[in-house]
Order: structure tokens, then sequence, then C-alpha cells
């Protein structure tokens, strides 16, 4: 039963803290290949709309406490009533009900009325304009307040609604092959693709090394980043590496590129890539990128730092599930850390860039504008914030140009 694999599918995103994408990596084989695409669409949908869905149903449930897998149940349920035109309702509710049976009895009856309850009213009653954008994008209040203080409220909104978008599967092209002519690759912008095959991973082309997974803005940070053969390049939060990769092909496997990961287990999926794209030009390091001590001087540094990751709320929906703007308050002194190791390593003359996948100016502008106070000899070349949309993440970037001249 495909639904029963979907509940403990979002039961491991929910309860248990699982990311999804990962998730639905190792276990999607589970399902029948002719159900995959249904699998993934609810659970990946329910992600998305986790707070919507669950304030739909719980503005009928009269304040009674329900067992948490149940939750779930009403949830994903809520979520296919409202969002899936092609799956009628009376099978929804029908298949809910014979779930709900074999995980708490008594609350068959209790699911059967919410459900129908919901589908004959199809309606929430919001307090204000936070709390509606906040519901119907199913996004923390606080987040949809601190966009709108730094970005407008038509950007906030933007961001919000780019949340819900179904992004499709985006590849890089090795730049050092010749260009593939085939009919699952679509020209974004070269050498990015938008994928329409099945399986990456089992495609002649990704594991001779031709493409290999990249969104369309976070390349866009290698673009700014400009590496040129024959420079030492590096890169001090690298893994899983899609980026580094990027960089070595740019370079035309010329040059030196070390890249960093604090985890040993993430440096070995840098290693595999260089051994599937066959590059001579990279070194991975285990390496804390707070302390980069003996390390030298590079032509130019990627310091993409670990971020919130409010950028890529579409492509990762479970950190909706789990926003607390805490975690920027721990990450943004290791962001100022890193930052400040990376600068060291910046040969005179060279380049600095700075990059995340968040939308949050504390991280972001706020971050690089207190680095460049207390750092005269980088001055900001270009910086830019890369909205999400259907075909990238969120992303900003900050190019910084540190004096040929050392000495002030």
């Amino acid at each position: 039963m495909v639904r029963n694999w979907i509940l403990e599918a979002l039961c491991a995103v929910v309860a248990d803290g699982a990311y999804s994408n990962l998730y639905l990596k190792k276990h999607l084989r589970e399902v029948d290949e002719k159900d995959r695409a249904l699998a993934t669409t609810i659970f990946y949908g329910t992600l998305r709309n986790y707070t919507y869905c669950q304030r739909m149903w719980s503005q009928y449930s009269n304040g009674n406490k329900v067992h948490k897998k149940i939750r779930v149940l009403l949830t994903m349920s809520v979520y296919q009533l409202l969002f899936l035109e092609k799956v009628p309702a009376y099978a929804v509710i029908s298949e809910a009900v014979s779930l709900a049976k074999t995980i708490r009895p008594q609350a068959a009856g209790f699911v059967n009325a919410i459900l129908r309850k919901v589908d004959r009213e199809r309606k929430i009653e919001f307090r204000d304009d936070v709390d509606e954008i906040a519901t119907t994008y199913s996004i923390a209040p606080w987040l949809v307040k601190m966009w709108i203080a730094q970005y407008g409220a038509d950007r906030a909104l933007a961001f919000a609604k780019a949340s819900l978008d179904t992004q499709s599967l985006s590849v890089r092209r090795n730049v050092m092959k010749d260009k593939p002519e085939v009919d699952r690759l679509q020209e974004l912008r070269d050498p990015i693709y938008q994928y329409t095959g099945n399986t990456l991973e089992a495609d002649p082309l990704y594991r001779e090394g031709v493409v290999s997974p990249q969104d369309m803005g976070a390349y866009e940070i290698v673009r700014v980043l400009d590496p040129k053969p024959e420079e030492t390049i590096l890169d001090v939060c690298a893994a899983p590496g899609t980026k580094t990769m990027a960089i070595a092909e740019t370079m035309r496997d010329q040059g030196h590129v070390v890249a960093l990961d604090l985890h040993p287990h993430r440096v070995a999926l840098i290693q595999n890539d260089i051994r599937r794209l066959h590059l001579k030009n990279v070194e991975a390091r285990c390496q804390d990128a707070t302390d980069l001590s003996g390390l030298g001087l590079y032509d130019r540094v990627l310091c993409d730092v670990p971020c919130t990751g409010y950028g890529t709320l579409s492509r990762k929906p479970d950190i909706k599930l789990h926003l607390d703007p805490a975690t920027m308050d721990t990450l943004i002194p290791v962001q100022a850390a890193i930052l400040e190791q990376a600068a060291a390593h910046v040969k005179p003359g060279g380049v600095l860039v700075y990059s995340t996948c968040t939308l949050n100016q504390k991280e972001n502008e706020k971050q690089v504008a207190k680095f460049l106070k207390s750092h005269p000899a980088f001055s900001l070349d270009m910086e830019k914030t890369i909205e999400p949309s259907k075909t990238t993440n969120g992303f900003y970037v900050a190019k910084l140009k540190k004096l040929a001249d050392d000495v002030l």
C-alpha cells in the first residue's frame, strides 16, 4: 500500500528528523515503480504545505489531543484532498480511515469526520496579513516578519510563494567534454541544463562524468569566483563538492584546487566525484574551516559557509518544519570565524568570495559589511541576492578583492 509507505516516510521526517532528500534516495526503491511518482508528489507536497494542511484540519479537532501518527495521516490526507485533483475525495478519505484503523482503531471515526469536514469547507480564517502568508505558504510567522523587514512585503511574499515551487533537477555539463546532444537535457543557461531523464545516477551521462547535478544559482557562485586555469583555489567548506567540481572543470583540470570539509564521510563524497570526473587538479582534505593554519596563500578563496538555508525551502522542505530563529544566532559567529580564516589565505591582489544559500541579511550583507569594516585590505567588488524561482534556489554571493599591496 503506497500511502502506508508515504505515511512512514513522513513520520521519519516530521517526528524523527530525517532529511527528506536522503530518506527518499534511500527508501523510494521500496515503492513499486508505477507508484513512485505519486509517492514523491504526496511526500514532498505534504512537507511543502505542512502548516497549511495541519491548520486546515486542526481547526475542526475541538482541541482534542491527537495521536502523533494520526496527525501526520490527517495532514497528508488533507494535502491530497486540496491539491491532487485526479484523486477523488472519497478514495482519499477511505484510504485514510483504513490506515487509521491499523494505527489507532478508535481514531478511525474521528479521521473520517475531520476529513469530510475539510472536504466540505476548504477554508481558513486568518488573523492578519502575516498569518495569511505564513499559513498559506507554511512559513514560520517570525521568518515572514523578518523577510518583510529586510526585503519589503513584495519580495517577502515572492520568497514565500517560491517555497512551494516544484523544482526540476538541473545538471551541469562538463565543459571539458563535448556538448551532449540528447533530448533529456534542456538548456537553461549553458553549462546548466534541466534534466528530464528518469534516474540521474544510473544515466551513462552521469556515470561517465559528462553531467553532474548543480543548481543554476549555485553555479552562479562559481561564475562570480571566476577561476582560471593554472590558478590555486581554496574551497573552505566544500562538501559535497558540487561547486568544487565546477571550479575544477572551469579550470580545465589545470592548476590546483584544495577542497576542505570538517567531516571525513563528507570528504569521501568529494573524493568520489573526483574519481567519477577523473580530475587530477583537486585535493580533498578533512579540516575545520575555523582553523585554516598552515595552508598558505591562494589566488582565489571560496567561502561558502554553513547557513540557515532559507533559500532552499522548496528543494529541502523539511527545513520548514524545524525553523528556529536561534539557529541563525548560532551560525552567524561561525560564519564570521570561517570568513576571517579564509581571508588570511588570499594572496595580495587575489579574490575572496563569500556565499550562502539563505535569504537573511544578517548572514549575508551585514556579515560582509562587518568583515569589510575591520579588514581595510579588502574591498567589495560586487554582491547580489539570487532570488528563488522554479529554476533555482535562493543564494547570496559577495566578491571581495584584496589589495595588490597588502601594506597600508
